[in-house]
């Protein structure tokens, strides 16, 4: 696919995927994301991770407070991003200590430096069964991942898990994808 097309086809399906995820109840997203980190639960490279980066939930996106709390009560290290010109992950201090960054996606009010995380927690807007994801477009995932080797654990409602999605030579693959129905593995 030529760069644009493939820019426009992606676009598309942003729209519609965002346009689906945004329709669903709150109460239907939060049911979900329980699935979802029950489903995590059962992943050896998330179970065994000492840091753990992890989002911070906007709008309908998959809620990961469940999965955030259970890596501190558990003795994990949790890093979130902030974003400047790129992600940089930093340390999570707490619910109580984050403000809107870049984007007005919570950020910690406090940057302080972390290792690499074991695993990252990977928002979507689409994922593919090929491994792929659609992001928001800005490629600041992308980025991250290509400069960071980590265990990847895309995370996503099962709807938004397409059988293939256009890709890229800079668009990076997940390791995992976990729904509120199912895990695929890369093989």
């Amino acid at each position: 696919m030529y760069p644009l097309l493939l820019v426009s086809v992606k676009n598309v399906l942003r729209k519609q995927m965002l346009e689906k995820r945004d329709a669903i109840s709150e109460s239907e997203r939060l049911s979900m994301a329980e699935e979802i980190f029950r489903n995590l639960l059962t992943r050896p490279a998330f179970l065994n991770a000492k840091i753990v980066g992890a989002y911070l939930a906007k709008g309908s996106e998959v809620d990961t407070r469940k999965i955030i709390e259970y890596c501190i009560e558990n003795g994990k290290t949790v890093a979130v991003p902030s974003t400047n010109e790129e992600i940089e992950m930093v340390k999570f201090l707490g619910f109580d200590k984050l403000a809107k960054g870049r984007f007005g996606i919570l950020e910690p009010t406090e940057k302080m430096a972390v290792q690499t995380p074991d695993v990252m927690i990977i928002p979507g807007v689409a994922f593919g069964l090929c491994m792929h994801r659609i992001g928001y477009g800005k490629g600041y995932y992308d980025a991250y991942l290509k400069k960071n080797k980590t265990y990847r654990i895309g995370i996503c409602y099962d709807f938004q898990l397409l059988e293939r999605l256009p890709s890229h030579e800079w668009d990076e693959r997940m390791d995992e994808i976990i729904t509120d129905k199912r895990i695929i593995v890369k093989k």
